[in-house]
């Protein structure tokens, strides 16, 4: 699952630019109180600029961090799988038989699965 973090300045809306790699990229805090300035992205390259700029940790900071995949103890893990299309075909199956009317989504398929003792790593929503 993809990681979603969001950062805070205390500057307001701040314009600032971050090395990432070879280029340049300029990413913007928006202040609706022209205090607190957030930017979020789910880019992983970015969000690694981001905190290895020299500016994080004085200009601004990780202010959230959401959509964490959090790991199932009891969870056994199919790695095959690496679909929304085939978890589902999968649950329909033996041993697990899941009704499909209780498959509809990508979250009512991931609760399924995990009241079936399974979790499927490499999907992504």
């Amino acid at each position: 699952m993809k990681k979603i973090k969001t950062y805070e300045t205390l500057h307001g809306n701040l314009n600032t630019i971050v090395r990432m790699g070879d280029k340049k990229v300029r990413i913007r805090f928006i202040a609706k109180d022209n205090i607190h300035g957030y930017y979020t992205t789910a880019n992983s390259e970015l969000q690694e600029a981001i905190e290895q700029d020299i500016d994080y940790g004085r200009l601004f900071d990780l202010y959230n961090e959401t959509g964490v995949a959090t790991p199932q103890p009891d969870a056994t893990p199919i790695e095959e799988i690496v679909s929304w299309q085939a978890a589902r075909e999968l649950l329909r199956k033996e041993p697990y038989l899941v009704p499909a009317n209780r498959l509809r989504s990508p979250t009512s398929i991931e609760k399924a699965a995990r009241e079936k003792g399974i979790c499927f790593p490499h999907l992504t929503a």
